[in-house]
């Protein structure tokens, strides 16, 4: 990948399967946009969402520490049953 001065980039993909090209051109065509315009909307969508992974490290990150252990919520789920 380049980089412009800006920070923006060039993305070339090799090897993409003919019929996956032409559904992506079609789908591009659809909506009125161009195949770099419609790629570059689903690769920003991308960069937008967590991953799960990013998630439960977010929330790993920001949560506050409980203090149980597994006895304590093993104990919890057997006095519930009682």
């Amino acid at each position: 990948m380049s980089e412009s001065a800006d920070g923006s980039g060039i993305v070339q993909v090799r090897d993409v399967d003919p019929t996956t090209l032409a559904v992506l051109r079609e789908r591009a065509r659809s909506l009125g946009q161009s195949l770099s315009g419609y790629l570059r909307d689903l690769m920003d969508a991308d960069a937008a969402t967590e991953t799960n992974a990013e998630v439960i490290a977010r929330m790993a990150r920001d949560r506050e520490p409980v203090g149980l252990t597994m006895d304590d919520i093993l104990a919890a789920r057997d006095e519930g049953r009682r």
